[in-house]
């Protein structure tokens, strides 16, 4: 399981360089490169890469990465983040950043894990699960069970391709949907995040 996992964190390192116009590498060769690693990890460096911080730990009272957090983290090998650093409210007038500032603030916390970290990647994932729903001016859907109310696989399809469209334009490699449990009871917490108590899956 961590080496599929640290396998997709160094696919979203080949995303990067393609748009930085590096040599394309070969699947396999990506697989060799996280065997490799992988099979250097302590038990230090696993412990650190099953471990998931909020951002909120790693931000000044702004909301500006703190350098000097990150790097802490980065030392105890952790290997991922996640959410938006605005769940509490507003920071400055505002409920969320735009594309490029996620993209500013995710690249700094990787260039400081990967200086302190043995240059292994740290991953970062939000919850995109009805458009991405952090990012400023992103497209934004109703919730899970209205597609799945609508019992048309084509529309769930395209919600779920403009949610990743715009969440990867934020630099964010790593979504937290779709949401595929099944509600069988309408008490049931979070039961608008899903898709309908008839899974999706058997509607296509």
């Amino acid at each position: 399981m961590l080496k599929s996992w640290f396998a997709a964190v160094l696919c979203t390192a080949l995303g990067v360089a393609v748009q930085q116009g590096a040599p394309l590498v070969s699947a396999d060769q990506w697989d060799e490169r996280a065997d490799a690693i992988v099979a250097t990890f302590t038990d230090d460096d696993i412990i650190g890469q099953m471990t998931q911080i909020d951002i909120n730990q790693l931000l000044t009272e702004d909301n500006k990465v703190d350098d000097d957090k990150v790097r802490a983290y980065a030392k105890m090998r952790v290997g991922s983040y996640l959410t938006s650093p605005f769940n509490n409210g507003p920071v400055n007038g505002t409920y969320m950043w735009t594309a490029d500032e996620w993209r500013e603030v995710i690249t700094r916390i990787q260039e400081i894990t990967m200086e302190e970290n043995g240059d292994h990647p740290m991953v970062y994932g939000v919850d995109s699960v009805h458009g991405a729903i952090f990012v400023k001016d992103a497209v934004l859907f109703g919730q899970q069970i209205n597609g799945g109310a609508s019992f048309n696989p084509d529309l769930v399809y395209e919600q779920g391709r403009i949610t990743g469209r715009d969440t990867e334009a934020s630099g964010v490699p790593w979504v937290f949907g779709p949401i595929l449990g099944i509600s069988r009871n309408p008490l049931w917490a979070r039961t608008s995040r899903r898709s309908a108590r008839i899974h999706t899956s058997t509607l296509s």
